[in-house]
């Protein structure tokens, strides 16, 4: 983070996971929290992870954690722990499993104790992500492969493939509640898990147990991959944004036929839907970054706005305490500081936080 960069959050805080210092349950605007962080390294529903740089002879940095403790049942006040050269951190609904330092050398959670276990791959990893309900983590290896993990295995050197007769080399893996999408070096993107509500992209409801290219796509070049709980979305090398899955709350940002109708049905978009952005032009801005939380979708465009969509009842759209409810399309999140640029966006599963600076 620059040294103008700030952090701001907003949503769910009744455990203290969007603000640490703020009593208050629902934080429904923007809320400056750059004393505890940097940068936003991963988050759930109940936890926050952030980096925070320390102003010491080393110039050293740390992890900050904060919001509920599952091991000790209690809520936590921002806590250090050493990052260990960290690039990214993964974990579930129970919280922290590991991270992936920079060397590619995965490195597995004891507890909140700050002692991890490295564990002894054939290779070195590249990504890493976990699904949210499971201890299955897949992880993208130098050689461009995936593989399947389980926490139970962390002590074993055998990891096995997702499936070995895939010939592409993979670059990105994002995870879901229970499936998963890939990103390949050329821009082809393969789901797999649950195809419930049609976040698997295939034009259908089936689950899949390996890997599929999502035909849609062929002929695109997709840069970047992010999953919600039963949603996924995508973004192009154009700077077009594709939605798919679960719309239930509005989560994909594709609004209802009458658009005056605030009461949507769940409707399950089985193939990806172009999202087209009204910003009162005739070209709409191109989308440079997506996350996903549980119910919710946040982007940035190409002339540094963010904007969110889904579920709101927490505050996790950034509209203000008047403003609880679901957004079925993608707005504007009202931002005071006009003079600031929004260069990055992270989602906790009921919570929203992104990167400001001059």
């Amino acid at each position: 983070m620059t040294k103008k960069s700030k952090i701001y959050a907003f949503g769910y805080n009744s455990f203290r996971q969007t603000h640490p210092e703020s009593q208050d349950a629902i934080i429904s605007l923007p809320i400056d929290i750059t004393e505890f962080a940097d940068k936003i390294i991963w988050a759930n529903m109940n936890v926050t992870l952030g980096e925070k740089s320390i102003k010491n002879e080393d110039d050293s940095t740390v992890l900050l954690t904060w919001g509920f403790d599952s091991v000790e049942n209690k809520i936590i006040s921002p806590t250090h722990k050493s990052l260990q050269r960290m690039k990214k951190c993964f974990g579930n609904d129970n919280g922290i499993r590991g991270f992936l330092d920079i060397d590619g050398n995965i490195h597995f959670e004891k507890g909140y104790s700050g002692m991890y276990e490295i564990s002894n791959f054939h290779t070195k990893v590249v990504d890493v992500s976990q699904f949210w309900t499971d201890n299955a983590i897949i992880v993208v290896t130098v050689d461009g492969k995936l593989y399947n993990l389980n926490i139970e295995q962390a002590h074993s050197e055998e990891i096995t493939p997702v499936d070995d007769t895939i010939d592409y080399f993979f670059t990105t893996v994002a995870c879901g509640e229970n499936h998963c999408l890939a990103l390949t070096q050329t821009g082809q993107v393969f789901s797999w898990g649950s195809g419930r509500y049609g976040q698997l992209g295939h034009g259908d409801t089936k689950s899949l147990d390996k890997p599929k290219v999502i035909e849609f796509f062929l002929g695109l070049r997709v840069i970047q991959i992010a999953c919600g709980g039963w949603h996924s979305a995508v973004i192009t090398d154009s700077g077009d944004l594709y939605t798919f899955g679960w719309n239930h709350l509005g989560r994909l940002g594709i609004p209802p036929p009458d658009e005056s109708d605030h009461t949507q049905p769940s409707i399950n978009y089985a193939e990806p839907t172009l999202i087209e952005l009204n910003d009162g032009k005739d070209m709409g801005p191109n989308v440079i970054k997506v996350s996903c939380g549980n119910a919710h979708t946040v982007i940035i465009t190409d002339n540094y706005r963010l904007w969110t969509c889904g579920w709101g009842k927490y505050g996790q759209q950034g509209q203000g305490p008047d403003k609880l409810f679901d957004n079925l399309t993608f707005i504007p999140v009202l931002f005071s500081d006009f003079n600031k640029k929004i260069v990055d966006c992270f989602c906790g599963k009921w919570n929203t936080f992104f990167t400001a600076e001059e």
